[in-house]
């Protein structure tokens, strides 16, 4: 892989609507889906476990990530944000807040920013985090979506590169 510019690595806030994709599963990457709350990875049609799963698009506003649902049969609040649990030697699920789905409180929904695609997130000390990681789920193909701020690279988890689609 050729080594990337800095011009190509300035941030950068999308200003239309998005997918947010995950490489290292799938040769042209994976599309972020909605379900039950929580995000996975994969082919949403194949994913019949949850009781409301979605495709997803998404816009970027004040280093937050607004979530829409593409089904035309739901519709989301329109304070579905995309977050993440960046809590201290865990290994937590990203998921969706809204929607009457309870949202843990130690989630975070702002502070994210894309260099070039690549998405990051800004912790409270100015760093930049890109933690994602996926596991596999009882569907072939299917993953699901974590913030890693263990730093112990655990087993049975992938490390994909996430990206914006724009």
């Amino acid at each position: 892989m050729a080594a990337l510019s800095q011009s190509e690595l300035r941030t950068r806030y999308p200003r239309e609507s998005f997918s947010i994709l995950a490489y290292g599963v799938a040769p042209e990457g994976a599309n972020i889906f909605y379900s039950d709350g929580f995000a996975y990875v994969g082919d949403s049609s194949q994913w019949v476990s949850g009781s409301v799963t979605t495709d997803v698009t998404f816009v970027f506003k004040n280093s937050q990530i607004i979530a829409t649902a593409t089904d035309k049969d739901y519709t989301f609040d329109p304070d579905t944000l995309l977050y993440i649990r960046p809590t201290p030697n865990k290994v937590l699920p990203v998921g969706f807040t809204g929607n009457d789905v309870d949202t843990p409180d130690d989630t975070k929904v702002d502070q994210f920013l894309f260099y070039g695609r690549y998405l990051m997130w800004q912790n409270e000390n100015g760093l930049l985090c890109d933690s994602f990681r996926l596991k596999g789920t009882h569907v072939d193909g299917i993953y699901q979506l974590y913030w890693d701020t263990s730093n112990l690279f655990p087993p049975g988890f992938l490390i994909p590169t996430v990206k914006s689609s724009i």
